[in-house]
C-alpha cells in the first residue's frame, strides 16, 4: 500500500517535537542541542532543520498539540451539558499544573506567543509559528466563555475572541513574572487578574467569585501531577 507523503511528513514532524519536548523537560532548552534532538528522532540535522528552523519551534508544535487535545477535551464536555464554570476550573487547572510543572521551559513559550501580538517583528517565520499557538490558546478559552455567555453569566455583547485573548496573555504573563511555587498559587494569581479583565463583561448580578471559582460539587481542581508530559 502506498503510503501518503504528507502524513509520513507530518508523522516524522510530530515525532521530532515529541522527543525534543522530552530532551527538554528533563534537560531544559538551553541543555539539548540540535544533534542530541536529531539523534533521538532517528533523523539527519539537515532533516530536523527541514522541519523545525528552530528549538523554540519544536517546543511551540508539542505545546499546541497538548492545548488542541485539552480544548477538545472542553469543548466534548460543554456539549455534553457540562457547567462551563466547572470546564473553566478544569482548563485554569490543567493549565496552572503544566506552568508549575514546566516552569523551566514556560519562559520560551510565553515570549514566543507574546511577542507574536508585536506589530513589526523581524523573524517572519517564528512570529507565525507563534501566533498559531496564541490563536490555538484561545480557541481553547474561547468555547467556555461563549458557553458562559449563553448561560447568561457573561453579557451578550461580549466579545469573546478579545477576551479570550486578554485571559491568555494575562495567563502568560502571570507564569512568566510570578514566581509561583505550586499550582494553587498559579490559581490564585489568575484569579485575581481574571477579576480585573472580566470587570464588566459580567451579566447583571453575578460576581466574579461565580465565574472563577470552580462550583461546589466539582471537586478538587488540581490535576493528577503523575503524567509524564501535556
Amino acid at each position: 500500500m502506498k503510503v501518503d507523503r504528507h502524513e509520513q511528513d507530518e508523522a516524522r514532524r510530530e515525532r521530532i517535537a515529541r522527543v525534543a519536548f522530552e530532551l527538554f523537560a528533563r534537560g531544559g532548552l538551553d541543555e539539548v542541542s540540535a544533534q542530541d534532538i536529531a539523534r533521538a528522532a532517528y533523523v539527519s540535522r539537515t532533516n530536523l532543520y527541514r522541519y523545525f528552523p528552530s528549538k523554540v519551534h519544536m517546543l511551540l508544535a508539542h505545546f499546541e498539540k497538548a492545548v488542541q487535545a485539552s480544548r477538545d477535551d472542553a469543548v466534548a464536555r460543554l456539549r455534553a451539558g457540562a457547567n462551563p464554570q466547572q470546564v473553566w476550573a478544569q482548563v485554569t487547572a490543567r493549565m496552572a499544573d503544566l506552568g508549575v510543572r514546566y516552569r523551566h521551559l514556560v519562559g520560551a513559550v510565553g515570549q514566543a506567543v507574546l511577542g507574536a501580538r508585536q506589530p513589526g517583528g523581524s523573524q517572519a517565520e517564528a512570529d507565525r509559528d507563534a501566533m498559531t499557538t496564541a490563536v490555538t490558546l484561545v480557541a481553547l478559552v474561547e468555547p467556555v466563555l461563549i458557553a458562559m455567555r449563553d448561560r447568561g453569566v457573561l453579557r451578550d455583547g461580549i466579545d469573546t475572541r478579545m477576551a479570550g485573548a486578554l485571559l491568555v496573555d494575562a495567563c502568560l504573563l502571570a507564569l512568566l513574572h510570578g514566581g509561583h511555587r505550586d499550582q494553587r498559587e498559579v490559581l490564585r494569581d489568575w484569579q485575581d487578574r481574571f477579576s480585573l479583565i472580566l470587570h464588566g463583561a459580567l451579566a447583571p448580578g453575578v460576581s466574579a467569585g461565580d465565574v472563577l471559582a470552580p462550583p461546589a460539587h466539582s471537586g478538587n481542581p488540581v490535576t493528577d501531577t503523575r503524567r509524564p508530559g501535556p
